[in-house]
């Protein structure tokens, strides 16, 4: 219908005064240019495109656009705070009011609607479905459902092992899509961070047993989720709760896939098609289907061309040595007296990195140094190889301790600007040292964590804010 015959109709009502067919149940009824949800899942091929549909929310222009990557990276060191952000990158003037803060959280708890909906939308057309791929829909859903969690976790709550038992804050657990989306049971209180760390690890085991190992495209094999990806991130998930051995197992699963390596060249992993063997997954972009101009990864942190708005600190400029290091050399520029990263090209097609070989090999490497006595040679290796594809230098350590910190500070190296910036200060409880206009954050304080938007805290009596705010 067009809008001059909905216009026209609307005054015909006014002018007749029969209101009487407005009902409170029509408020609800399915649009009439839309399939129902059952049809929506009624054969194969719109199972699939349902499927298909996880991905498209995923790429939320306010969360895996590449914003919620740059959010931890603007409360960390090596990215420069802008104000188009808002404040969160000041930490002391954030409030509940934030605007940034707020969409981020929708467009989270978004994406984790749409997969709560196809799990309840398509149990019950499965026999439609090879068992294969149900189990893989299935892993999908699962799989993006933690990956949003965990940046909800992680930056809405403090680190895991804040308390002795991770009986702190977390947030809502919301796994099922509701019928009546205003019912005060979609009320939910904060779980702990133990239960959503729980939920993340449930669904992950659950998706790394679903999914496929792999894709003969070299496009699915890094947009879609895989065993490998799920046990990538289960690296991550122990790392961050301290379950060394976990973590050096689905690791070692990872490297003995044999389906992953290192480029030679650092850049290789962010020059289009994004599918090297490095890229484990990474939520895919297109000239046709991107976040925009003012949500891309590309245009915050690519200056001519890109927006600009992000540029490199000193501080990790001296990470590396600038002479040799590949991560310099190739992924730093210089331009009108600042640094900027190069990873993103500064256009909109950027894919958005989530999970990469590199960060497994160095997780594994944390995990094997902690749990050694003293220096623990494969540890050592597998951080040298990181660096060396790099030229980054020989590696020289004489204790556990010194190993440790070489890691740390390589995977701050390798990782920079893909979204560990306060996650990891947080993880080793280390003090956020004064940067810029930003005075030093000691671990633990109130501000390293955002505040849940005062919106949801006005219509959610269940909810508890975050001290401070």
């Amino acid at each position: 219908m067009k809008l001059k015959t909905i216009k026209i109709a609307a005054l015909a009502l006014l002018l007749s005064g029969s209101f009487a067919a407005c009902k409170k149940d029509s408020l609800f009824q399915e649009p009439t240019d839309a399939i129902s949800d059952a049809d929506a899942y009624s054969t194969a091929a719109r199972i699939d495109k349902a499927a298909i549909g996880m991905y498209d929310a995923l790429q939320n222009a306010n969360y895996f656009s590449g914003r919620i990557l740059i959010y931890a990276d603007q409360r960390g060191l090596d990215a420069t705070p802008s104000t188009y952000f808002g404040t969160m990158g000041s930490f002391t003037t954030l409030t509940s009011s934030d605007g940034t803060v707020a969409s981020a959280w929708q467009g989270a708890y978004r994406t984790i609607y749409t997969a709560n909906l196809f799990l309840k939308s398509y149990a019950a057309n499965k026999g439609l479905l090879t068992q294969a791929k149900a189990d893989q829909y299935e892993g999908e859903a699962k799989f993006i459902r933690a990956i949003c969690y965990w940046y909800l976790v992680n930056l809405w709550s403090q680190d895991y092992n804040f308390t002795a038992d991770a009986s702190h804050p977390g947030v809502p657990l919301v796994l099922d899509a509701s019928d009546e989306p205003f019912s005060s049971s979609n009320n939910l209180p904060r779980a702990t961070v133990k239960q959503v760390y729980a939920q993340m690890e449930t669904d992950l085991l659950d998706a790394e047993a679903k999914l496929p190992l792999t894709s003969s495209d070299a496009f699915t094999k890094v947009a879609r989720a895989t065993k490998g990806a799920a046990r990538a991130m289960l690296t991550r998930l122990y790392l961050y709760k301290g379950d060394y051995a976990k973590t050096v197992t689905y690791a070692d699963a990872v490297i003995n896939s044999n389906l992953y390596s290192l480029n030679a060249d650092p850049k290789t992993t962010f020059t289009d098609p994004y599918t090297s063997n490095e890229s484990i997954f990474s939520v895919a972009m297109s000239g046709g289907d991107n976040p925009n101009t003012n949500n891309s990864l590309g245009q915050h942190y690519g200056t001519n061309p890109g927006r600009g708005d992000i540029s490199v600190t000193s501080d990790y400029v001296a990470l590396m040595n600038t002479a040799t290091d590949k991560r310099y050399l190739n992924l730093i520029k210089q331009y009108q007296g600042s640094y900027w990263t190069t990873k993103y090209s500064g256009l909109t097609t950027d894919f958005v990195p989530v999970v990469r070989y590199a960060e497994v090999l160095l997780n594994k490497a944390e995990a094997l140094a902690r749990m050694a006595t003293g220096v623990d040679a494969t540890a050592l290796a597998l951080v040298q190889q990181v660096r060396s594809r790099s030229n980054g230098g020989l590696l020289v350590v004489t204790t556990k301790q010194e190993l440790i910190d070489a890691i740390i500070k390589e995977k701050r190296i390798e990782l920079a600007f893909e979204g560990f910036g306060i996650t990891e200060f947080n993880r080793l409880h280390l003090d956020l040292p004064a940067h810029g206009i930003v005075n030093a954050i000691p671990y633990g304080s109130n501000l390293r964590v955002f505040p849940l938007p005062k919106y949801d805290m006005d219509k959610n009596p269940n909810l508890v804010q975050n001290p401070g705010y």
